[in-house]
């Protein structure tokens, strides 16, 4: 598992820091360079031996940079793929609410929307078909308007544009050639490769030595590490002998610093007791705790509303401490995590509000964290299909076990990480809203499409009995005894 450490380098004398500014400059200069060269077409190799002795760099600076601007470009083309998907998504979503729009300003403004969409659509058609990517603005867009228009200074600028520098490791050579890290009477110093000197046939670098800062959190009271002590782990990494990545990253005149490494995890556990389904939402989690036979247990709700306004570190804090309460439990109790399997893609043209509330509702990160978390910890942990838990938890279990919506989804997705996948329509259910004629074509039909087909029927019962628009089950509970009695 990739594990990235952040650190920082407190202290710097005036000539490390002239050469750390410097080296910066020329890096980031070359890493444009073999951007603009790719792109005309010239070869890899090619490039790699122009870079050395035009930036000043050495073979394996060299080959950074290089390989720094061809993930630039493939991480763009990826882009493009996406933006596209997305886009066509869109079209598609704001074309079927176009068809079912009544009023003339609704129908107006999703006009205006669907040509805007259109106008996205060929946008990313045409970068496709050619091959091409959007211009790519090294330092920000954002930042290079303010320039454009006189807001920052030239200095400014320039900064934003070459404040970075990167090393790759090569576990041949000790862990990392240009940037080693290493412990001395428990301080940690990096030590950078600087300019090379001539030594009769071979060639030398000389070195800079900087103090290294890696975050941890000792509690004032106990002296222990409050959560993960990263600092050790680093240090017991590197006694491995490993490759490691390391990156200098200057913010605001403060040089900090990511090491990455390959953390070891220990194997899973042989979970014994059942399974734990989490089911997300934007305002919380539904979490439902089965046996080893997929039967009930106990269920819970944690609310997490404040996540849809609460600020960024705020928020992040919320959801990593949501995560490992999560993934902790399911250790306590011996039991496999169950997650959706989601993919979080902007490919709905929504309100702004809503927008806000299912932007990955934050749940991409909580997903991470908690597979992280899990591995970290030796919980086995099991990714399911998300299609129609909502539905079958709604329709199937929520009377049954007395649950919130969320809840019986979470019961479903325990189910469906136990290998308990077909879930077979209740009896009540077909006989009261499949007409006896479809019967027999319903019974040949696969386990999703015969849900699909429920909840449709449900749905247009319900707005039957209403004489209101209704497009999901969320009213069910509340007229499933009429619905159920009625014909």
């Amino acid at each position: 598992m990739k594990t990235t450490v952040r650190g920082v380098i407190p202290a710097l004398t005036a000539e490390q820091e002239s050469f750390l500014s410097d080296l910066m400059n020329r890096y980031c200069a070359a890493v444009r360079w073999s951007f603009k060269r790719l792109l005309e077409g010239l070869k890899t190799q090619d490039i790699r031996l122009a870079v050395q002795p035009n930036f000043n760099l050495n073979s394996r600076q060299a080959n950074d940079a290089v390989y720094d601007a061809k993930t630039v470009i493939t991480s763009q083309k990826e882009l493009v793929k996406l933006h596209y998907a997305n886009a066509q998504k869109k079209v598609e979503f704001i074309e079927k609410r176009l068809k079912k729009a009544k009023s003339p300003k609704r129908i107006t403004n999703l006009q205006k929307r669907l040509d805007k969409e259109h106008r996205a659509l060929a946008f990313w058609q045409k970068h496709i078909d050619n091959g091409t990517f959007p211009p790519v603005v090294f330092g920000g867009k954002k930042l290079f308007l303010k320039r454009c228009r006189g807001l920052i200074s030239r200095e400014e600028w320039r900064e934003a544009r070459s404040n970075r520098y990167l090393s790759r490791g090569d576990k041949t050579k000790g862990g990392n050639l240009n940037t080693r890290i290493y412990l001395v009477d428990d301080n940690i110093y990096l030590d950078i490769a600087a300019e090379q000197v001539q030594a009769g046939k071979s060639v030398r670098y000389n070195r800079i030595t900087v103090p290294v800062y890696l975050a941890h959190k000792p509690s004032k009271k106990t002296g222990q590490i409050n959560g993960i002590n990263y600092r050790q782990i680093v240090l017991d990494y590197l006694k491995t002998g490993n490759a490691y990545q390391v990156e200098i990253i200057r913010e605001q005149g403060r040089y900090y610093i990511h090491v990455s490494i390959e953390e070891e995890t220990p194997a899973p556990y042989t979970a014994r007791n059942g399974a734990i389904g989490v089911d997300t939402n934007p305002d919380g989690l539904g979490i439902t705790r089965t046996d080893y036979l997929g039967q009930f247990k106990e269920n819970m709700w944690l609310s997490l509303s404040e996540c849809t306004y609460a600020r960024t570190n705020r928020r992040e804090n919320l959801i990593g401490e949501t995560a490992a309460n999560v993934v902790d439990l399911a250790q306590k109790l011996n039991c496999l995590l169950v997650v959706e399997d989601l993919e979080f893609k902007d490919d709905k043209s929504m309100t702004a509000k809503f927008n806000r509330m299912s932007h990955g509702f934050i749940w991409s990160k909580f997903l991470a964290m908690t597979q992280r978390r899990a591995l970290r910890k030796g919980v086995p942990l099991v990714k399911i299909k998300p299609a129609f838990t909502s539905v079958i938890g709604i329709l199937k279990y929520q009377v049954q076990y007395g649950l919130s919506n969320h809840e019986a989804a979470g019961y479903v997705i325990a189910r469906r990480g136990l290998g308990l996948n077909c879930e077979k329509v209740p009896k009540p259910l077909v006989k009261q809203f499949i007409k006896k004629k479809k019967k027999d074509g319903f019974s040949k039909l696969t386990n999703w499409k015969q849900w699909s087909s429920i909840k449709k029927a449900v749905v247009a019962a319900i707005k039957k009995h209403t004489k209101k628009e209704v497009q999901s089950l969320v009213s069910w509970q509340h007229y499933r005894k009429q619905l159920l009695v009625s014909g």
